[in-house]
């Protein structure tokens, strides 16, 4: 009897296996990626099939690129850009990046001034650094949109990532 019961309490519990297709009506929100920005340079917009990101200075005052690097892999030395143009311990000349500038990045794998040694991919991470190792911004992501969209801060500079309107090298819409 025990058993009995047990049966038909699985079947009610189950359902009767009937597929339903999600609801993809017009209703569906934006899926965000990543947090809010806590720093004066961030990271602002990333576009994996277009090889390239941007960073942003949010701040009222310029800020000087040698103490930070650009990485997608925090634990590969060969995967390090030097974003004031020279790593520890070699001399860097102040290299300023204007208050409320853009900074566009090649992430194509290539090398010389503008081009990161690595490429991001479809689901990958991208980390700004300070030389001591401290992250001061960065976002694991999955890349979902079109190979023209890319994914951009919403409010620009501050808020999350969102699947958006390319707009390299200027403020986002």
């Amino acid at each position: 009897m025990r058993i009995g019961l047990a049966l038909i309490a699985l079947a009610a519990a189950c359902g009767d296996n009937t597929a339903t297709e999600p609801d993809a009506g017009s209703d569906a929100a934006p899926v965000a990626q990543g947090s809010e920005a806590e720093s004066d340079l961030v990271i602002n917009e990333l576009a994996p099939q277009g090889d390239w990101v941007e960073l942003h200075n949010r701040s009222d005052a310029p800020i000087d690129l040698c103490g930070f690097f650009l990485t997608d892999s925090m634990d590969r030395l060969d995967h390090y850009m030097a974003l004031g143009g020279a790593a520890p311990p070699d001399e860097c000349a102040p290299h300023m990046m204007a208050a409320g500038a853009y900074l566009v990045i090649a992430t194509d794998d290539g090398s010389g001034e503008g081009h990161a040694p690595f490429k991001l991919g479809l689901a990958d991470e991208v980390h700004i650094a300070l030389w001591t190792g401290e992250v001061v911004d960065g976002l694991l992501y999955i890349m979902t949109g079109t190979a023209e969209e890319s994914l951009a801060r919403e409010p620009d500079g501050a808020g999350l990532f969102y699947a958006a309107e390319a707009t390299p090298g200027e403020a986002n819409r």
